[in-house]
């Protein structure tokens, strides 16, 4: 039996990744400086250690030490000496990150539906795979977001198919080798991986000519319709645009983005074989994945939302879709910038974005720094003062925001929390008091 020791076991693609692992039978152990989370509750006490150390890999349960480790990708470049790491080096230990290890390992026996994109992935991924659910079809999925179905954000099937968010961020979906692979939208992001949007694309490119059969793609993307128009010239791949399929469905997620991934789950279902009245019933039932327009509760009569949205495309689409949904409503938004390097990157695209959106009041929070340290590149007051707005106004650290917030909070408000950051943690804390 191969003994697998996930470092970052606690991050919501690596504690599905290693959920997945122990199902097919693999030992699984892993480490974290918060290891016990909403995403690790599969996991025993002993199979998981708080902070990192070289004991870790010595004894794997009581049966020695481990095969591979397998790592966070950020691992490398935030601690490169970190003492797991070294121990295995040290040790002759296979170390992979953990995206390799499913490429490798867990995905090899599977026909792989991978999901791509800068937007979207994880509520497209979630449908597609509740959709192959539906038909009887048994599936393994991954993604990054909790499905309420679920109350987990993977799902163990004994069906051919596995369905798996794939992220661009360091490469990390080139170690999937996709039977179908979906691709929503190609825009610049993460800058502090890739240099400018050449590089972002070049990286799709690679994806998309590592596909075996078939690409589901959004060709009135530009982004896609230039790489995809590159790939086609060197690649037997067979391209499907699902942007002008017909939906003919009434979903429960608000949105035109929203109807766009279902377009593009309804197309992998048709390619599939799926019936129609199969497809458009499982995808009229969708009803949305953790942090994408997720509803809290509510605080003194306002509803509060909190969304993952950290993107400027992303906050564009999502506060206009809350608009349509409350038209008559005031909607406060509260956005915390995710990273200083994005943030920077993107600043023309946020002033434009945050100066327009449909929102009766914007608050700004300090930048979350993520993976990030602070060096002064760029800060929340910068952006404001750019911005502009009598209602687009800075609200301090994460700390401060709620208890400057209560007080503007009015009955029949919608209360907005948006960011990659910690934000879903005060939406649910600003409910619970």
């Amino acid at each position: 039996m191969i003994k697998v020791h996930f470092l970052g076991i606690g991050g919501s693609g690596a504690s599905g990744a290693a959920a997945i692992a122990q199902a097919q039978g693999y030992k699984v152990t892993g480490c974290d400086l918060y290891p016990e989370n909403e995403f690790t509750t599969v996991f025993n006490s002993n199979q998981m250690f708080a902070g990192h150390s070289p004991e870790h890999l010595a004894s794997h349960i009581g049966s020695g030490n481990v095969d591979i480790l397998a790592v966070t990708p950020a691992i490398f470049s935030l601690d490169p000496n970190n003492p797991e790491l070294l121990e295995a080096k040290k040790k002759g230990i296979p170390v992979l990150t953990w995206q390799q290890f499913l490429g490798k390992y867990l995905a090899k026996d599977k026909l792989v539906i991978a999901i791509a994109g800068t937007h979207g992935k994880s509520t497209t991924t979630a449908m597609i795979a509740q959709l192959l659910e539906d038909a009887g079809l048994d599936p393994t999925a991954l993604l990054g977001a909790i499905i309420p179905r679920w109350e987990t954000n993977y799902r163990i099937g004994k069906g051919k198919f596995f369905v798996v968010e794939a992220d661009e961020f360091n490469d990390n979906f080139l170690s999937l080798k996709p039977n179908i692979a979906v691709v929503t939208n190609i825009e610049m992001d993460h800058p502090e991986y890739f240099k400018d949007f050449e590089a972002v694309k070049m990286s799709f490119y690679k994806f998309l000519l590592q596909t075996n059969q078939t690409a589901v793609v959004n060709l009135t993307d530009p982004g896609i319709a230039e790489v995809a128009k590159n790939t086609m010239k060197h690649s037997g791949i067979t391209y499907l645009d699902y942007s002008k399929n017909e939906l003919g469905i009434d979903l429960k997620v608000p949105g035109g983005f929203n109807n766009l991934n279902a377009k593009a789950a309804m197309q992998v279902g048709l390619v599939l074989g799926i019936e129609t009245n199969v497809i458009k019933q499982s995808l009229g039932n969708f009803t949305g994945a953790s942090r994408r327009f997720e509803y809290i509760g509510e605080y003194n009569g306002a509803k509060v939302y909190s969304d993952f949205g950290h993107h400027p495309r992303e906050i564009e689409v999502t506060a206009k879709a809350a608009r349509q949904k409350f038209p008559d409503s005031r909607i406060l938004l509260i956005f915390q910038p995710h990273m200083f390097s994005r943030t920077k990157a993107l600043f023309d695209n946020f002033v434009n974005v945050l100066k327009n959106v449909p929102t009766d009041k914007t608050f700004i929070m300090d930048i979350y720094p993520s993976r990030e340290i602070d060096t002064g590149l760029v800060t929340s007051k910068q952006l404001v003062e750019a911005i502009n707005k009598p209602s687009v106004v800075y609200i301090g650290s994460a700390s401060e925001t709620l208890e400057k917030l209560k007080p503007k909070i009015q009955k029949g408000d919608i209360v907005f929390f948006m960011s990659a950051g910690d934000t879903d943690m005060l939406a649910k804390k600003l409910v619970r008091s």
